[in-house]
């Protein structure tokens, strides 16, 4: 099937750099389908998090405080909505939420250490919606194994160390690292938000991948991947399939994509650092940048579209620098 990724800047201040270590070291540009169904790209719901309803503290004997949530042989599963925090550290353990289809859960990591060996340590079966929240101050750590094994043997969820059937949103200013040994790092077959937080994924495949769209706020992410950096990947509704990114500072190593959108890529603001190995021919394959800042503009303002633009006419992308030239920066900038 023929990708359709589409670079929509609307803030010329967004600073990005692209490396790629391909056999093919043409400078190409981000590439466009003209003929694609417009895409109403919107940001996904901001979350909070309130004070835990329930406390679950990991362990050689893990224990429960309060209600909506048992633990058997260190696998703990949330059945109801509500707010759990988890802290404390479980060799071969998991976190399972399997909740009510309009409950969301709220999981604050709060120094937590989960390694699970042949599953995802954090598995979201079944809820509205899942909310991870890294709680200040605190590093958290999950690690997988190199095999799983399934309950459905005829389906391949979850494939993710942290794995969502459903919408998922990470929020919190704490640190989170993934291990993802086996697969994915951090997945989810619905909507994937990340508002916040301090988050490092290595991945054997895909670093950070939401099959309906990935929703990038802020936070502070760098993702080392085997397979693509960051993936949106639905391929039977032209309406999904997206990335939009509204700030943040990411930084990808990547041995394919390092950004690969089904639909469409939308980039508004922050700083993002890229380093390929190449992939589909979609993604840039040599250093390239988005070129000098209009002379006077500040960080944030927007561009002054050129006089007579139509509507819906996009605005002309700069020059690729020659390889390995960092882009020119007015004074000031």
């Amino acid at each position: 099937m023929n990708k359709k990724l589409v670079a929509m800047l609307s803030a010329l201040a967004l600073c990005v750099t692209v490396t790629a270590c391909s056999k093919n070291e043409d400078n190409t540009k981000l590439q466009s389908n003209t003929n694609k169904t417009s895409i109403n790209i919107e940001s996904l719901e901001n979350e909070s998090v309130s004070d835990p309803d329930t406390y679950i503290k990991l362990g050689t004997e893990t224990t429960i405080e309060g209600q909506g949530a048992e633990v058997s042989n260190n696998k703990v599963t949330i059945t109801k909505a509500g707010t759990y925090s988890v802290s404390g550290k479980v060799e071969d353990g998991q976190i399972i939420i399997d909740a009510g289809k309009e409950d969301k859960v709220y999981l604050i990591l709060n120094g937590a250490d989960i390694n699970c060996s042949n599953s995802a340590p954090i598995y979201v079966k079944n809820a509205k919606k899942a909310i991870i929240s890294l709680a200040e101050g605190t590093e958290n750590n999950i690690t997988d194994g190199e095999t799983y094994v399934f309950e459905d043997e005829s389906s391949n969820d979850p494939n993710a160390a942290i794995f969502s059937k459903d919408d998922m949103t990470i929020i919190g200013s704490g640190k989170l690292t993934v291990n993802a040994n086996y697969n994915n790092g951090i997945a989810s077959n619905d909507d994937l938000k990340i508002q916040s937080g301090n988050i490092i994924v290595n991945a054997k495949n895909n670093g950070i991948k939401g099959k309906d769209c990935i929703n990038v706020t802020d936070g502070n992410i760098t993702i080392n991947s085997k397979g693509d950096g960051m993936k949106a990947d639905n391929t039977t509704d032209d309406s999904k399939g997206y990335i939009y990114i509204e700030g943040g500072k990411i930084n990808i190593n990547s041995e394919q994509d390092g950004i690969q959108a089904e639909t469409e890529l939308l980039v508004a603001d922050g700083y993002i650092t890229i380093k390929t190995g190449g992939g589909s021919e979609n993604s840039t394959k040599a250093n390239q940048s988005l070129g000098q800042r209009p002379d006077g503009m500040t960080k944030g303002e927007r561009p002054t579209m050129p006089d007579g633009m139509n509507k819906g006419e996009r605005p002309t992308i700069p020059n690729v620098q020659t390889q390995g030239q960092a882009p020119v920066f007015p004074d000031g900038q």
